[in-house]
């Protein structure tokens, strides 16, 4: 997979240019952006047509075509969520985003298509969505992780044909899509699989079973594009042969506030996963509804990652359901934190807390840790805790093969190892039949 390496400067560079034609730096944004999105439509054959016609206008129709390929993908032709046909660009600027992408191809390789690079690079342009939103996407093995501390599990109690999971902040869907092949695999051969699902049955499923939601439109729209990119990629189609019925379950939402939205109905999902904002809104009236929504977590200079716990916790997962989040630590050492330590989590089943502030995290410079919960009062008097020593000795070539954060896998697994033992064993003694 090739993922976006270059410093921020280099796309700060480009979007200044490019905003001196447009005249507004965050429509500068979605120009480069939408730029990288058709390129990779086209070049990885997702596209409804080989030909791509060239300059901004050629842009603009490229986006239209893949508007009409799937109603998810709708918003990309749609100058509220994408505002180009406003705001034209230039040959001069087209010509420096064409040379930009030419030099520095936001795409992946290999046979998955899972657009991981469009949404870094989309977070690495929009500094609106970075610093406004607090924006910063989960990378692919802190995914995995979160995902199987919970919606794996989650499959194995429920059976994978029934489960739903959410991100109910989910970016530009890093979260989604790791969810969107684990449910798929499950469904059609790997482990715990429900028989005779295969192929576009299967793909059909992982849809289904999928939920994000996100304030940024184009965010949302991004993420919609990526679940069916990855559809049509593993079934060999191209974007406009991909059924219009199957679902894709994205929205344009406030999570926290947003009671009218149906990906937000209550008791509905098995697994919630999520890495939310760690900033405090700094609208004084957003502040102050979240406050009276969430009076037990929403404290004084709060952050939003504990309203995001208490709203997976409490409304969106089912009795028993697995919730995790990858989420900034400062609630252990801070005022605001006290009520959420001390009354609102000892009222729920507490799984794992693993200290990941050593772990180096790119794009992550508040110290972090993963909290795992199910939505049930506690269960034993047993939480695993995975606690950190000390970081990165230095900055890892792969951070996903750093020291620490190796370390915790392997934590995480030797620990998964001993409780399948121990489940193996105590079903033995009492004679029933295991999966192990």
């Amino acid at each position: 997979m090739t993922t976006c390496t270059l410093p921020p400067a280099s796309y700060n560079k480009l979007a200044t240019t490019v905003a001196r034609d447009t005249g507004q730096r965050p429509t500068a944004a979605f120009w480069i952006h939408a730029a990288a999105l058709v390129r990779h439509a086209h070049e990885h054959g997702l596209a409804p047509a080989d030909d791509r016609p060239p300059g901004p206008d050629g842009l603009l129709k490229s986006l239209e075509s893949l508007a009409r390929c799937h109603p998810a993908l709708a918003p990309l032709a749609d100058p509220a969520v994408l505002p180009l046909w406003e705001r034209p660009l230039g040959e001069a600027a087209w010509a420096a985003v064409e040379e930009f992408w030419d030099r520095h191809p936001a795409l992946e390789s290999g046979q998955r298509v899972d657009g991981y690079a469009l949404g870094d690079t989309y977070q690495l342009l929009s500094e609106e969505a970075r610093k406004g939103r607090a924006l910063c996407q989960t990378p692919p093995w802190v995914a995995r992780l979160l995902l199987r501390l919970s919606l794996e599990p989650a499959m194995e109690e429920w059976g994978p044909a029934d489960v739903r999971m959410i991100d109910p902040a989910c970016g530009t869907g890093h979260i989604a899509v790791a969810a969107f092949h684990m449910a798929r695999v499950a469904t059609s051969g790997g482990r715990g699989s429900h028989p005779g699902w295969g192929g576009p049955r299967a793909v059909e499923r992982a849809l289904a079973a999928v939920s994000g939601v996100d304030l940024d439109p184009y965010a949302a729209a991004l993420t919609a594009y990526r679940l069916l990119s990855s559809s049509a990629s593993v079934l060999g189609l191209s974007l406009d042969r991909v059924p219009a019925s199957w679902p894709v379950n994205v929205a344009v939402a406030d999570s926290l506030l947003d009671r009218a939205e149906p990906l937000l109905a209550a008791g509905a999902y098995h697994a919630c996963v999520a890495n939310p904002p760690y900033i405090t809104p700094k609208d004084p009236a957003v502040r102050g509804q979240v406050r009276a929504a969430y009076p037990q977590v929403a404290v004084g200079k709060y952050s939003l990652s504990l309203p995001f716990t208490a709203l997976m916790l409490e409304r969106l997962a089912v009795p028993g359901g697995f919730v995790a989040q990858l989420t900034s630590n400062a609630f252990m050492k801070r005022e605001f934190g006290r009520r959420y330590i001390t009354e609102f989590l000892p009222r729920f089943d507490s799984r794992w807390i693993i200290d990941t502030s050593g772990a180096y995290i790119p794009g992550h410079g508040t110290p972090t840790c993963i909290l795992v919960h199910r939505a049930r009062p506690p269960v034993g008097d047993t939480v695993t805790v995975i606690r950190g020593n000390r970081g990165e000795p230095r900055v890892p070539e792969d951070p996903a093969q750093g020291f620490v954060w190796r370390a915790i896998e392997d934590a995480v697994e030797n620990r998964l190892a001993r409780d399948r033992f121990q489940a193996a064993a105590d079903s033995a003694r009492q004679g029933e039949p295991t999966n192990t």
